[in-house]
C-alpha cells in the first residue's frame, strides 16, 4: 500500500495479486486531510479500479490507482462505492 500527499489530499493506493493467474489489480482511495467529518473528507471511497483490467506488474496497477485517484480529486465528485472508475 502506498499513501501520498497531494496538497490537501491523501492517496490511498494499493495493488492485489491474483492467486488464480498472477494479474494484478488496483485499488484506490482520496481523501482529504483538512476536513473534520469523515463524510466530506471522503472524495473517492477505496475501491477497485477499472474492474475488467489485470495488470502485469505491481508498479502498473499502483500508476494505474493513481491516475484514477488524481482523476476523481480533477472531478471533485465524489464515487459511489459500488462503481468502479
Amino acid at each position: 500500500m502506498h499513501i501520498e500527499t497531494l496538497g490537501r489530499y491523501q492517496l490511498v493506493l494499493s495493488a492485489m495479486q491474483s492467486i488464480q493467474n498472477g494479474g494484478w489489480t488496483a485499488y484506490a482511495a482520496v481523501r482529504t486531510m483538512s476536513t473534520q467529518t469523515a463524510e466530506d473528507a471522503e472524495i473517492l471511497p477505496y475501491q477497485r479500479v477499472e474492474s475488467d483490467t489485470l495488470y502485469a506488474s505491481e508498479a502498473a496497477a499502483i500508476e494505474s490507482a493513481r491516475s484514477a485517484a488524481l482523476q476523481a480529486i480533477a472531478s471533485g465528485a465524489k464515487v459511489a462505492a459500488s462503481g468502479a472508475m
